[in-house]
């Protein structure tokens, strides 16, 4: 894009400007004017309105010649002096007809001067006639010689409508490969006789090439002949029915082609010229739009799947992810560093350099170069204006800072200056909004990444040098802004700037009274030193609509300020030796902004203020001075943002504040002066939306105007400067008055329920709070610093539009609950720092699409005894684990780190993540959950003993990949061990996990092994054949369908065994670490639980077991398949109850060495159970007793006994080589 092309962008806003204002005028019923004079202005109008069009192509054909130039300023001019001349029309003839207005110097007037008349319009009609004119003809073929306006034929006539297209070919590089890649694209689709619509998509980044390859390929005709051309500029507004006019008005024949405002028509006749075999080649430049209806409706347009001609669309767009469906997409690709040199070289002039300066310049065009990071768009800009730069004003240019530019500050100045106007639809603010979100879309504007100031709310923009130069160039004429003393002289020989930017703060009277010119349209100058100027200063600035003075250090303004009488913003802010204004100041009546904030030594406003009736933005804040208001401020019923912030001088506000009602914005924090905070009349400003009454001393008249204030969007309560015995009957009523703000979004409480909160019950507390979850559109909440609050309740979470919950400072909080960290994410923050009572903190982890960092940060400030880490896989980096000190958190005891299970996105960064996520040493509670990675980090494993030697608890749930295990044998306090879903671990070696250590599990007293699908073996002894849970109370083994025990079964009091098929068919096996006759370290088995075993269980041994193993709940109902059963050494077993053999399938019962059972049961011996064939009794004298009794004998008849000799080895399930006693 050429300079001349940006100067076509200016001029023609400053035209459009131009016109809206006339279109303002002549629709304003406040105006009145002669007849003469308004048809003049309507048939001005219509020159406007052609103009417009006219420049609207000058801005998509960029034209290089000088004499255009020219043209542009001297158009510039007309526009401004229209401008002017609306204004004046405007400020002079509302309510009274023109009779004599002072001509605003317009460059063309010829008449009479000091009067606006019809006949001084007509010369201005006539000027921008003779504009429009000239701009024909040089459309028409010719060429400007120079600037005075004389034309020449163009000497090649050849492409009409192609050349203005195409840059000169010294100044593009680098980007002939993708235009042989897009030619070849080209080529290929039109071999292809089954394609109708071919449609390639450039994509890019803007300023990297995109529009100057589409032009490269678009005005080659040696290699794509025969294809008729139309190029169309769609910029942000797709749409079909001007792009639709745009392409038939470039393929038809001269005069042929008329616009239609019907969609259909348009299509039908494009379907006609499209058809017939013809090869159209059409380019669609700046593409926004690329939604896929969008592109459908253009495909429909267009003739899609039309086999008899051949229509190739190239679309220039910013995204690559759109436009999916393009037969075709070529990605340009940034400059290269050699190929950004040679650009540069060229745009600035280097080869004209003399030798001895292209030595000095060369590494600091290689900086510059750097900076524009390969894109052409930035190069052309900057090495344009590095031309005639010398190598000093280079280095200015390398290390220029990003401008900083406050988006209220931007939007005020908008709005005086008239650049924008409320609409139907949208107020000022939401078109500013609207237009500045355009400009960051264009990158012109970005966000700051400089600090803030104070005010941490204000949003910040900046502007890079190479912008700045751009706009710079294309105001030329216009817009100074030096800091050179020196330099004002020939500013003040010009006398035409309309925007002045002034950086030295010691400028002369002299100097500035030069600049304050006729034409002056906006002042900043900022930090004046001057204490005092002379009244007359601002005379001469009539039409001054801006005027910042900002930190100045003036004691006094002077007193032709009331000539002002287009000043629309005033900037007054930090001049701290001003006391007071004249009191002709009520004299601005088109004042829209003033800004007194901090001008501390500020007494009073005179009585004329209140005469700004037109004025809708207040700022006193900070004028500590200022002890009262006038009685009559509430005449300023314009007024919408009001700030009096920091006031601790006013008393009262004044009765008359209730006709406000216009107010939406009211700041009122650090009044701390003030007796009554809010006056009875307050309750009727029905449009207010922000109220800040922070750090305030009383919260008198509060409950009672909340009623009124249905609109409140915003209320700070926050930090009361002191705590007052009438605070808590206040807060009191405020908890029935929550329910009237329906429409509150925003509410500050921070530190200042504990008045209330004090005196309340820890339950009645948490109702108060209760009493805000009617707020259904609440967003931010801060309850941070109410130090006696206990417990969030669960209402809370029912807000579904609450983004913010900020609770730090809450010393006795003691729970963060799920519900809480589930609504958490970078958008939503919860902010819990310095909350030193909480316990627990269940932090869900959430990143926002397109974020490059989630909210774990938020853990940074937290400290709490227990925390849960859910969403892990959210995280973006692992610098994100590390900036939150986990390591450091000396009050953590438990820890639960979280991956979702089930995952379809298995992340390779799980272990990274978890690598970098290492406890304190003091944890005690350790939970791992949904980790996927194959591997544990070595604060897990090999150096647990070091990071973590305080653990008694481990847990891993849903481990699906990793195959090995933490370390726990060396943990010499952990009690208790749970693996539930660790799918890759096949066996569990106790040996391997104590590390040979023989303090090994010392204080393991509860495992748990649940849905361990593939774990095959648990073996727990060591290679020295001890028991190597010797402390085991509980093991619960559940659905392990594949696990067997090794030699020997693990010996615990309490053994639950649920779904393990492969555990229960398991055969008894006597084994070598399994000695009847020898005591153990472990405990008896005392209980034993068999539940949901799938198979049926045949044979049960019991050994050394109590009576509870055999109790209704354990046994009753389990052993209806059981056909063996065995006890073994039961030494406290007395009796056999009925339960244990009836209605069994029981075929053989052994009993061995239970010294304590003294009889049979009664089921056996009464018949009721005929299916024992055998009965085994070895080592049991009281029983043997009882069976050789003869009463007994004939009881026992139908039974087979055998009766063991002691000292011979164990009973086996056969009779053979054993003596038998027949019955009897």
């Amino acid at each position: 894009m050429s300079q001349c092309s940006i100067k076509a962008m200016h001029s023609s806003a400053v035209v459009k400007v131009a016109r809206e204002k006339l279109v303002t005028a002549l629709g304003d019923a406040a105006v009145t004017m002669p007849e003469d004079l308004r048809r003049h202005l309507e048939e001005l109008m219509g020159k406007m309105e052609t103009m417009v069009q006219v420049l609207g192509n000058a801005e998509r054909r960029p034209v290089q010649e000088q004499g255009m130039w020219a043209w542009l300023m001297r158009l510039e001019d007309a526009a401004y002096g229209i401008w002017d001349m609306v204004d004046e029309i405007q400020a002079n003839n509302k309510g009274a007809p023109v009779t004599a207005v002072r001509w605003p110097c317009l460059p063309t007037a010829t008449a009479r001067k000091g009067r606006i008349t019809a006949s001084t319009v007509d010369k201005a009609k006539e000027n921008i006639g003779n504009l429009l004119a000239q701009h024909f003809q040089a459309s028409c073929g010719f060429s400007w010689a120079d600037s005075t306006g004389k034309l020449e034929q163009s000497v090649d006539d050849a492409h009409t409508g192609t050349e203005s297209f195409v840059d000169e070919e010294e100044c593009i590089v680098g980007k002939e490969g993708e235009k042989q890649e897009i030619m070849a694209a080209i080529l290929s689709a039109a071999r292809e006789s089954s394609r109708g619509l071919f449609v390639l998509a450039i994509c890019g980044v803007g300023g990297v090439g995109k529009t100057t390859i589409a032009k490269m390929v678009f005005s080659d005709t040696t290699i794509i002949r025969d294809y008729a051309r139309a190029w169309v500029y769609v910029g942000k507004e797709f749409d079909l029915k001007k792009i639709g006019n745009c392409i038939l008005s470039q393929l038809s024949n001269k005069g042929e082609h008329q616009d239609s405002s019907d969609v259909e028509l348009t299509m039908k006749r494009l379907d006609v010229l499209l058809g017939g075999g013809n090869k159209v080649l059409i380019v669609l430049d700046d593409v926004w739009d690329e939604g896929a209806s969008a592109f459908d409706g253009l495909k429909r347009m267009l003739g899609a799947g039309k086999n008899d001609s051949k229509v190739i669309v190239m679309v220039t767009t910013r995204n690559a992810q759109n436009f999916l469906d393009a037969n075709y997409r070529c990605e340009t690709s940034p400059l290269s560093h050699t190929e950004s040199m040679e650009l540069i070289y060229r745009k600035c002039g280097f080869a004209s350099r003399t030798e001895e300066a292209r030595m000095e310049l060369q590494e600091i065009l290689h900086k510059i170069a750097t900076k524009c990071m390969g894109l052409p768009l930035a190069i052309h800009a900057l090495g344009y204006t590095l031309r005639s730069k010398t190598r000093e004003e280079i280095i200015s240019v390398l290390n220029s800072d990003f401008w900083n530019i406050l988006k209220d500050d931007l939007v005020h100045h908008w709005t005086a200056l008239q650049l924008i106007e409320p609409s139907d639809r949208l107020s000022t603010r939401q078109l500013a909004d609207k237009y500045i979100g355009m400009l960051l879309g264009m990158s012109f504007l970005q966000h700051s990444v400089l600090p803030p100031s104070d005010d941490s709310s204000a949003a910040y923009f900046t502007l890079h040098d190479l912008i700045y130069d751009c706009a710079h160039a294309a105001s030329s004429g216009k817009l100074i802004i030096s800091d050179d003393e020196n330099s004002y002289q020939h500013f003040m020989q010009k006398n035409s700037y309309r925007y002045a930017g002034l950086t030295n703060s010691d400028v002369s009277q002299q100097n500035l009274s030069g600049i304050l010119s006729a034409q002056l349209r906006m002042l900043l100058f900022h930090g004046c030193s001057n204490k005092q100027f002379s009244d007359d200063l601002f005379s001469s600035a009539k039409y001054l609509s801006v005027l910042d003075l900002r930190d100045c250090w003036l004691q006094k303004l002077p007193d032709s300020i009331f000539q002002l009488r287009q000043l629309r913003y005033l900037n007054l802010s930090g001049s701290s030796k001003l006391v007071n204004l004249p009191d002709s100041f009520g004299n601005l009546l088109n004042l829209g902004h003033i800004d007194l904030s901090g001008c501390s030594q500020f007494l009073e406003l005179p009585a004329s203020f209140c005469n700004l009736t037109n004025v809708m933005h207040i700022d006193l804040s900070g004028c500590s001075g200022l002890l009262e208001l006038p009685a009559s401020f509430g005449n300023l019923t314009n007024a919408m943002h009001i700030d009096l912030s920091g006031c601790s001088g006013l008393l009262e506000l004044p009765a008359s504040f209730g006709n406000l009602t216009n107010a939406v914005h009211i700041n009122l924090s650090g009044c701390i002066g003030l007796k009554t905070l809010l006056p009875e009349s307050f309750g009727v400003l029905k449009k207010l939306e922000h109220l800040d009454l922070s750090s305030c001393s009383c919260l008198e008249g509060i409950p009672s105007v909340v009623d009124g204030l249905t609109n409140l969007q915003h209320l700070n309560l926050s930090h009361p400067c002191c705590y007052l015995s009438e605070h808590r009957f206040h807060l009191k009523a405020l908890k029935d008055k929550w329910v009237k703000l329906s429409n509150l979004r925003y509410l500050n409480l921070s530190m200042c329920l504990n008045p209330i909160l004090c005196y309340l019950p820890e339950k009645e507390g948490t109702e108060y709070i209760d009493s805000i979850s009617h707020l259904d559109n609440l967003e931010h909440l801060d309850l941070s610093h109410n130090i006696f609050l206990f417990e969030i309740p669960k209402s809370l979470g029912e807000l579904s539009q609450l983004q913010t919950l900020n609770l730090s400072g809450c010393s006795r909080l003691k729970r963060i609950e799920k519900w809480m960290g589930e609504r958490n994410c970078p958008k939503k923050p919860l902010v819990v720092s310095n909350c030193l009572g909480l316990e627990r903190y269940q932090f869900v982890v959430h990143t926002d699409e397109g974020a490059n960092r989630s909210n774990l940060a938020q853990l940074k400030d937290v400290s709490c005894k227990e925390v849960e880490i859910s969403r892990l896989e959210k995280v973006i980096s692992t610098e994100e684990a590390q900036n939150i000190g986990l390591t450091e958190k000396k009050k953590l005891q438990k820890l639960a780190l979280v991956w979702s299970a089930g995952r379809d996105d298995v992340s390779f960064k799980d272990g990274a993540l978890l690598a970098e996520l290492v406890p304190p040493q003091n944890l005690q509670y350790f939970e791992l959950h949904g980790y996927s990675s194959e591997y544990l980090p070595a604060w897990l494993t090999s150096s647990i003993f070091s990071h973590l030697p305080n653990l008694v608890e481990v847990t891993m749930v849903d481990i699906p990949s990793c195959s090995n295990l933490p370390s726990v044998g060396v943990l010499a306090n952990l009690q208790r061990l749970i693996l539930r879903r660790v799918a890759k671990v096949t066996r569990i070696d106790a040996g391997y996990l104590s590390g040979g250590s023989k303090a090994a599990f010392r204080r393991l007293m509860h495992v748990t092994l649940d849905d361990m699908v593939n774990l095959k073996e648990l073996d727990t002894y060591s290679s020295s054949d001890n028991f190597v849970f010797p402390t085991l109370d509980e093991l619960v083994i559940n659905k392990c369908p594949e696990l067997r025990f090794g030699d020997s079964p693990p010996k615990t009091r309490m053994l639950v065994i649920s779904d393990c098929n492969q555990l229960m068919m398991y055969p008894e096996k006597r084994g070598k670490h399994d000695n009847s006759s020898t005591c153990t370290t472990s405990a008896p088995v005392t209980e034993v639980v068999i539940e949901s075993c799938e198979v049926p269980l045949h044979s049960l041994h019991i050994r050394n077991c109590s009576e509870k193993i055999i109790s209704p709940e354990i046994m009753k109902g389990r052993l209806l398949s059981l056909q063996l059963l065995s006890f073994s050494h039961c030494a406290s077993l007395t009796y056999l109850p009925e339960h244990v053999v009836q209605d069994t399938s029981i075929r053989e019962l052994i009993i061995h060495g239970c010294h304590g059972i003294k009889s049979l049961p009664r089921s056996i011996y009464e018949k009721k159970n005929k299916h024992y064939p055998h009965l085994r009794i070895r080592d049991c004298p009281e029983l043997k007793k009882w069976c050789e009794l003869e009463e007994n004998k004939t009881k026992c008849a139908h039974i087979h006994l055998i009766f063991e000799e002691s000292g011979t080895s164990e009973p086996e399930t056969t009779t053979h080589g054993k003596r038998q006693i027949e019955p009897m």
